[in-house]
């Protein structure tokens, strides 16, 4: 596949070199066959004029072929420069180019005009694209950039930011457009949907605007209010559009803040793991644990897992976030001699970004090489979304991993749509029942049935059943009746420390000590 991939670079650049050189040995042929035919018949006999002449010629023809080199080479660089500066799909700039020009426009303006940087997003889009089909999607991605190059004026700036997101800045050169800012991003917006609308999609989009100098007094700042701007809209819901506020900034201060201090807990490896038994309702004995991932402010007071855990998908640090979790694992169980099958199973929870990565196989491979030899279960568990966004995908991942030994655990069972149409084929060993479902087992007849669905369907399938969120004894109760076979929760005990999670086995042995009402 690389192979290929660098032949296919390898035959373009064959190409281009091509296309320079053939002009220049077609002139350069054409030139020696009529130049020297040429001054033979002017001179006759005459060597020494025929020697003046050709040496002329020698310096004619270099001069002419090198202002030929420089205008094709100028051409075709400026033509991979136009590459760079554009994306390809849509004829727009990227998003590196559009802040330089958007600095270099503010920089001229010197601060006397106005301007709207708006930013776009289309709602549901993947939603669109099925419906469409990859090669109209495609086709309909290209007509929109298309569509807004014709739509707008040379002096208005026009980027794509992502798949279906697009900046815009546009000078507010007329007193009507200072006024009505509103309809100006309104308009932009409806010219933005028009080639969606065109083909019969019902397509809405959310938009967030900043004005300068108000909100911002260069491109960064601009496009960073335009995109919390659009965060709001969002939340608001589909086909809303929203105008920058400083108050909305303070969230994005502390949320930025909190971003720099995971940043170097991670670089510091200042996040440590608790361990959440699972009990075998059956004998009470211990089934496995559960990983859970904690960290502290500098002062020492717990940040939930809820804000940070969702801050590392969002900034491509999930990654790191796993390998530092999974490594915490091998160091805890080796320092506590658990890896010797007294812990039967430990369960790590992916993310559901990393999990679809390409490298996926070979990175968890690298990742538990230390665990491959022991008696523990490693078990990776994943959710129904992460699993069923690309289920073949899926399906040959973890057979790969199975064959090396990791079980897989579907989390949250039960809250997707399609999962029981697809449990057939995952080759999962676990269901985890949502607590959603726990809580209200014995306060809610939908809650029951689904649980004893799920349990029967697992029977079906020979699949493990465990219930979490396990909080009252009632709830345990109910779920033995429904032939849940194993369970975790506070209830049975808290997530604990490595040592906690030794000094219960010791006091309990291989039956786990659950804790009373």
């Amino acid at each position: 596949m690389c192979r290929g991939s660098r032949g296919g670079g390898l035959n373009k650049a064959i190409i281009a070199a091509t296309r320079i050189v053939a002009p220049y040995l077609v002139l350069g042929i054409l030139w020696i066959f009529v130049s020297d035919t040429a001054l033979l018949l002017a001179v006759g006999g005459d060597v020494d004029r025929l020697g003046r002449l050709q040496t002329a010629k020698g310096w004619f023809f270099v001069t002419i072929t090198t202002l030929m080199l420089f205008a094709l080479s100028y051409s075709h660089l400026r033509q991979i420069q136009r590459l760079r500066e554009l994306d390809a799909q849509t004829g727009l700039l990227h998003r590196k180019l559009f802040l330089e020009y958007l600095d270099d426009a503010i920089e001229r303006d010197g601060g006397e005009g106005e301007m709207l940087v708006l930013i776009l997003n289309i709602d549901a889009f993947s939603v669109i694209a099925r419906k469409l089909g990859k090669g109209d999607a495609e086709q309909a991605l290209e007509e929109i950039g298309a569509h807004l190059r014709a739509s707008f004026t040379a002096d208005n700036l026009l980027s794509r930011l992502g798949t279906d997101e697009v900046a815009l800045a546009l000078p507010l050169t007329e007193a009507v457009e200072r006024e009505k800012p509103l309809e100006l991003a309104l308009n932009a917006r409806r010219q933005f949907l028009e080639p969606l609308l065109a083909l019969g999609q019902r397509a809405t989009a959310c938009g967030g605007a900043a004005l300068y100098p108000r909100d911002g007094h260069d491109a960064h700042s601009l496009l960073a209010a335009a995109t919390s701007a659009l965060r709001a809209a969002r939340s608001r819901g589909p086909d809303h559009l929203n105008f920058y506020d400083d108050r909305l900034t303070r969230a994005d201060r502390q949320r930025q803040d909190l971003l720099l201090a995971l940043r170097e807990a991670l670089r510091e490896r200042a996040l440590y793991v608790h361990y959440q038994p699972q009990v075998r309702l059956a004998d009470n004995r211990l089934s496995g644990c559960e990983v859970l991932v904690r960290w502290n402010d500098p002062q020492g007071n717990p940040i939930p897992p809820s804000e940070f855990v969702p801050l590392a998908e969002q900034f491509d640090l999930s990654r790191a976030l796993s390998e530092l979790v999974i490594s915490r694992v091998i160091e805890d169980l080796e320092r506590a001699g658990l890896n010797d099958g007294t812990l039967p199973r430990v369960s790590i929870n992916l993310t559901p970004d990393e999990f679809s990565r390409g490298d996926f196989v070979p990175w968890l491979r690298e990742q538990m090489a230390p665990m491959a030899h022991w008696p523990i279960k490693p078990q990776i568990e994943i959710t129904e979304y992460a699993a069923l966004r690309n289920l073949e995908a899926s399906i040959r991942r973890i057979r790969e991993l199975g064959q090396c030994g990791v079980d897989f655990a579907l989390d949250d069972f039960g809250t997707g749509y399609s999962s029981l149409a697809a449990l057939k084929d995952l080759p999962v060993q676990e269901l985890k029942i949502d607590g959603s479902f726990t809580a209200t087992v014995n306060t809610d007849e939908r809650s029951l049935a689904i649980v004893k669905s799920i349990t029967r369907l697992a029977d079906t399938f020979n699949l493990r059943v465990l219930a979490e969120g396990i909080e009252t004894v009632e709830q345990l109760e109910r779920l033995r009746e429904c032939r849940c076979a194993e369970a975790q929760g506070f209830y049975l005990c808290r997530p604990v420390p490595i040592d906690e999670l030794v000094a219960l086995l010791q006091a309990g042995g291989a039956v786990f000590p659950v804790q009373s009402p």
